[in-house]
């Protein structure tokens, strides 16, 4: 059986492929290596994984996180314990969006999830990228960012008054409990990005919407308009707020005189694809 991950901070999607050539799905939590370490890793796959785990012969895992050979290496020693017979391959997130969408073509793929990031890819590797700084100086256009002026907003009293009373009865939120969950809980991004639902349901109100087009205008700037063939190239998306906010996503693309050729939720399906085709 061929197991496959992709990662992001927030959740992990899984798909077994078994012998039948029959697919089970299952979610977890994220496994961002930056945040979680081996034993949490562990207890994520071995409790929340409900396969048999000894009959995985090849597991190939894409997560957030793993863009470096330092941090690939220790992912591999984590799934390790939990997949000892297995060939485990790990990939960074942004890889496995780029196999997904653009397969052997070349291209720009981004993902806008919980963080953000982009690349140019050449339909076999990565063969440029600008360097992903996390949450707290990078993520342009990312959950964490939109979570992150959103709450800027409500305790500057900057959001209109409509807006505010939603706010209010949806989360019912003091600034205690945002500064006890940003500054002293683990995973401060994937709380950040749990307000993009909100963002998600208003997105249409005039401030909302500019809101999302000026985090939109930075990710642009800086991860899709430096490469100079960015108006030649397929441009490909890939992540939740992408896929939620692909109206805004789409005005802002016209602004820098791109098209967006895709937007995908979740590579997971181009995953799947690609790996029955060259692994069986």
């Amino acid at each position: 059986m061929i197991l496959i991950a992709d990662s992001g901070s927030t959740k992990t999607h899984w798909k077994l492929l078994k012998k039948d050539n029959t697919l089970e799905t299952h979610y977890t939590k994220g496994l961002n290596p930056f945040f979680t370490d081996k034993n949490v890793f562990s207890e994520v796959i071995n409790h929340g994984l409900p396969i048999p785990k000894d009959q995985v012969e090849a597991l190939h895992f894409y997560g957030s996180g793993c863009g470096t050979e330092g941090m690939i290496a220790v992912v591999k020693e984590y799934l390790h314990d939990s997949f000892p017979t297995a060939a485990i391959s790990v990939y960074g997130d942004l890889f496995g969006a780029a196999r997904a969408m653009l397969g052997n073509q070349k291209g720009i793929a981004c993902i806008l999830g919980t963080g953000s990031v982009s690349c140019v890819y050449d339909g076999q590797k990565i063969i440029r990228g600008i360097p992903s700084l996390g949450y707290i100086l990078g993520d342009e256009g990312g959950g964490v960012t939109l979570g992150r002026e959103l709450l800027k907003a409500f305790f500057y009293h900057e959001l209109p008054e409509h807006l505010h009373a939603a706010f209010t009865e949806t989360y019912h939120l003091t600034r205690e409990m945002m500064l006890e969950n940003v500054y002293h809980r683990p995973a401060p991004n994937a709380y950040l990005a749990t307000f993009t639902k909100f963002i998600r349901t208003y997105q249409q109100d005039p401030f909302i919407h500019n809101l999302v087009y000026r985090c939109f205008d930075i990710f642009f700037k800086n991860h899709v308009q430096v490469y100079p063939e960015h108006k030649e190239l397929p441009l490909v998306f890939t992540g939740s707020v992408s896929s939620n906010m692909k109206d805004i996503l789409v005005e802002v693309a016209a602004a820098y005189g791109t098209t967006i050729s895709t937007i995908m939720k979740e590579p997971m399906e181009g995953l799947v694809a690609f790996h029955l085709q060259n692994d069986r």
